[in-house]
């Protein structure tokens, strides 16, 4: 059974996947408590004690605000750290032993919003941004070696920060999705499982947000 490192899988959408996760894999999941993705050196320890086949990272740090309005320095850095330094750090550190065994999965969480402009998510859909590309480079490096790595340009799901969505926000965004619905657990596990399986597609940006527009 290949083992899954399934970071951030503590949050929402992250408990509902888990057990879909768990009837086909041997899942380590982990929290910010167990694991923060900017200790490197918690990181590398991790992957030298664990031969991980397939990493996904979910975990990630949102803050809005208006560029002109951006004053809090803190919620900044904690953004650039979780969604950029983040990933580099776990690419880094899980690379080395799949190299060495000639297999790996690799699927980073990132969102619709890298390519949709939405006024007062910046600083997080230039970090989703900066994720799509990395798993290119990281693609380019790794052909050939067995190893794969894809983005997830996640929309609205059944779980996690639409949970959260202020009630009269809910419809109109609905409305903005072509399926006019949340997608479902099953359907992200679904798509996760394809591309655990499927060594063809790789250095791809996935949209899974039922048509949003």
């Amino acid at each position: 059974m290949k083992k899954i490192a399934l970071f951030g899988g503590s949050g929402g959408l992250g408990t509902k996947l888990t057990p879909l996760l768990e009837k086909k894999y041997n899942v380590i999941k982990l929290s910010s408590k167990d694991i923060d993705v900017r200790d490197l050196e918690a990181l590398k320890l991790f992957f030298g004690k664990n031969d991980i086949d397939i990493v996904i990272n979910m975990s990630g740090y949102n803050f809005d605000n208006f560029l002109h309005k951006l004053d809090g320095e803190s919620e900044i850095q904690d953004m650039l750290d979780i969604n950029i330094k983040g990933n580099i750090n776990i690419l880094s550190c899980c690379l080395p032993k799949m190299r060495a065994r000639q297999y790996g999965r690799i699927i980073l969480f990132s969102s619709v919003l890298a390519k949709k402009v939405v006024l007062g998510t910046s600083l997080y859909s230039g970090s989703k941004a900066f994720i799509d590309n990395l798993v290119k480079t990281s693609s380019a490096e790794n052909i050939g070696r067995g190893i794969t790595c894809n983005s997830l340009q996640l929309g609205y799901f059944d779980g996690g920060m639409c949970h959260r969505l202020p009630e009269k926000y809910v419809e109109p965004i609905k409305q903005s999705i072509g399926l006019k619905r949340w997608g479902t657990v099953e359907e992200l596990f679904n798509t996760l499982d394809f591309l655990i399986n499927v060594e063809y597609i790789t250095g791809q940006n996935i949209n899974i947000s039922g048509g949003l527009q």
